[in-house]
């Protein structure tokens, strides 16, 4: 009987070292936009209730120091006529003095569809099983995924999206 169990364990344990780890990120699992909470810069919590539910939202998961993240953000702010039909969500994962610092350099605060927050309780980077940054999500007006990447999105991409 002991050997019994004994033979028995092992093969349960030997089966769970065979399983592979799901690397799917559960954005691409639920496809909806999550509800989450985000400090901006003036330290005020804010949620996914402040956006405009006739738009299409981006989410951009980034760090105010990166070299991509800045060039995205330069794109996002040359095209000037997706935020007719598409709001950005911008989240941070560092301090919120660099993302402060990051907005008054970029005049963030000036555009309306520009939401900009740090991420504090690290909710996103499970989210999208951040391996690099940028990471961008865009959601129809119905909350539903339509396209989701890692790394950089080009202007092609981004009018291909907002419609």
């Amino acid at each position: 009987m002991k050997r019994s169990l004994f033979i028995l364990f092992f093969f349960a344990i030997a089966i769970k070292g065979f399983c592979q780890y799901d690397t799917t990120a559960p954005c691409l699992k639920t496809k909806t936009l999550p509800t989450f909470s985000l400090l901006s810069i003036d330290s005020v919590v804010f949620s996914q209730n402040i956006l405009d539910t006739g738009k299409q939202t981006i989410l951009m998961l980034f760090n105010p120091e990166c070299e991509h993240c800045q060039k995205e953000t330069e794109r996002f702010l040359s095209m000037p006529e997706i935020f007719k039909k598409a709001q950005l969500v911008m989240i941070s994962m560092e301090s919120l003095e660099k993302t402060k610092l990051f907005s008054q350099r970029y005049q963030l605060e000036k555009n309306p569809c520009i939401y900009i927050g740090k991420d504090f309780k690290r909710f996103f980077i499970g989210y999208f099983m951040a391996q690099t940054i940028p990471v961008l999500a865009f959601y129809d007006q119905k909350k539903s995924l339509l396209f989701y990447k890692q790394g950089d999105v080009t202007e092609k991409e981004i009018q291909e999206k907002i419609k």
